[in-house]
């Protein structure tokens, strides 16, 4: 008898027109996603990966007011039956899971504690993708990815800046699969101190280190270096002995380990970075052919927003390209196609600033403006059209801002004056008694195959390394970095947020990551995937 009311059944027996259904499942795993997707951004929505009896596995989301009900009875490896939740389409990009379906939780949803047997539960899901292939997922959001190998060499955590003058924290780490290929690993935020480095470099001097990496992403800086982002949605499983795809990595391994290298990942104080500065006047003169990728610093004032343009936008779900109406909704503009028909609401506000040399527009998107404003475009559309500037946003005219910006170079191109992105606001200095003169100017998935294992009971235990509790002193290393993600050097073309509607525009920070590893880099047709659940 199962404990809460409802008709006990399977993820895979789940339809859109389910209702009343119970679920035995366990919380494989479970993470927050956050607002600007840097861990000081207000919680969007609480993620877990559940998995039954039979194996399957299915994304399920909780919203914002009903975390403070729900979390408390939810931990990762916890059994649950759960009941009173809604059935929806898998949403069309960022998958975690292989299910046409997701579950929303709700005020009404029921959970309650199952007394079976852990051993009987499946206790990870995941399709690995191998290594060699990975450049293909380049860009691509359509899913996250999981991979295997070894582990090689492991950074310290260190709080680095990068070419945007952003701090973050990172961790690197770099994976090799059995034929030799290697992949750099960038963990970000409280992921990066998560990961129990130490004890990886110290088991690591004589044993092998397997480890299985999921929910992550492929990115690629300009210079066509390649990498896996690991953000909040990223877990990891090293070394453990009950998952038949990490003995099988076992087997073909040496006896004897090649030991863990260590990177050292210098912290931001050796890593300074300082920008050009330039006045209104100098940026006016900026060529948006030649000099696009250049980053300037300046001091300006707000002194207004032009008329007739709006503050927000409908940005694609997936891929953040502008959204338009169409006969069954709306579609996204993206050159090439992007099959989303969901958009939720992103900042593009037009500042005109002056600094008594010029006047120009400085555009701020979603995460630089959620910054200053304090609240999502999301949040704000709630109260306020698109139309009408919002007293959260008019507010900060005739305040004084020292910004880090770089060229909108499509728009520039079509314009007589230069329009600018702002990537960083470096200093704040109050609301100014007397605005600057101001200076003419017209204005400004696939289904896989699971591979036959070798017997592996002769091998010998791995040593399996969990998450740890990152300490005091490392919590207070974290809280000095401003976010998880950037994305000041990653190729991104065409460029992002550009004005012109068919751009295949990218959000500025949707697990985006920066370039601050750069240099550690340097120097220290479908996937046919492996699904698999143990």
């Amino acid at each position: 008898m199962i404990p809460i009311q409802g008709e006990l059944t399977t993820i895979s027996d789940l339809r859109l027109s389910t209702t009343n259904a119970v679920l035995h499942v366990r919380v494989s795993r479970m993470w927050e996603f956050r607002e600007g997707g840097n861990e000081k951004g207000n919680i969007k929505h609480l993620d877990l990966v559940l998995i039954d009896l039979k194996g399957d596995a299915i994304y399920a989301e909780i919203p914002p007011d009903v975390i403070p009900l729900l979390k408390p009875q939810l931990r990762e490896k916890l059994i649950i039956f759960i009941g009173k939740f809604i059935v929806e389409k898998a949403k069309p990009g960022y998958k975690v899971v292989h299910n046409p379906y997701m579950l929303r939780l709700n005020r009404r949803t029921t959970i309650a504690t199952s007394n079976a047997n852990d051993l009987d539960f499946p206790k990870y899901t995941f399709s690995l993708t191998p290594i060699e292939i990975l450049p293909q997922f380049v860009k691509n959001k359509e899913r996250f990815l999981d991979v295997l190998g070894k582990i090689t060499a492991v950074s310290n955590p260190a709080v680095v800046r990068n070419t945007a003058g952003d701090l973050m924290m990172r961790r690197i780490i770099k994976l090799q699969n059995l034929s030799g290929n290697t992949m750099d690993l960038s963990l970000s935020g409280m992921r990066a101190l998560e990961f129990d480095g130490d004890a990886v470099l110290q088991i690591g001097q004589k044993n092998h280190i397997i480890a299985i990496f999921v929910g992550t992403l492929m990115k690629q800086y300009k210079d066509g270096t390649q990498f896996l982002s690991g953000t909040s949605a990223c877990h990891w499983y090293i070394n453990e002995n009950d998952i038949p795809a990490i003995k099988a990595f076992q087997r073909s391994l040496p006896v004897d380990a090649t030991p863990v290298e260590k990177i050292d990942l210098p912290n931001e104080d050796q890593t300074h970075v300082a920008f050009e500065e330039r006045n209104l006047l100098q940026l006016n003169d900026i060529d948006p052919f030649t000099q696009k990728d250049e980053r300037y610093q300046c001091t300006v004032t707000i002194i207004g927003i032009p008329e007739k343009q709006h503050w927000c936008y409908r940005a694609c779900r997936v891929c953040s390209s502008k959204m338009i109406s169409a006969s069954d909704g709306f579609q996204c503009t993206k050159d090439g196609g992007c099959p989303s028909k969901q958009f939720e609401w992103k900042y593009k506000i037009p500042f005109i600033v002056a600094d008594g040399t010029y006047t120009l527009e400085f555009m701020m998107f979603e995460r630089r403006a959620t910054e200053l404003i304090g609240k999502s475009a999301e949040t704000l559309r709630k109260y306020n059209d698109p139309d009408i500037i919002p007293n959260e946003i008019s507010q900060w005219i005739g305040h004084k801002f020292t910004f880090v910006v770089r060229i909108l170079y499509k728009k520039s191109m079509r314009t007589e004056h230069p329009s600018f992105e702002v990537l960083l606001i470096k200093d704040r200095h109050g609301k100014q008694a007397v605005l600057p003169l101001v200076n003419t100017q017209s204005s400004a998935q696939e289904t896989g195959t699971s591979s036959a294992l070798l017997p592996t009971k002769d091998l010998p235990e791995l040593m399996t390394i969990s998450s740890k509790t990152p300490t005091d002193q490392e919590l207070a290393m974290l809280t000095q970095s401003f976010g998880e993600f950037d994305d000041m050097d990653i190729d991104k073309s065409p460029r992002d947020w550009d004005d012109t509607p068919s751009a295949a525009k990218r959000r500025p920070y949707d697990d985006i990551e920066d370039d601050d590893n750069k240099q550690v880099f340097k120097k220290g047709k479908k996937s046919h995937m492996q699904p698999s659940t143990k």
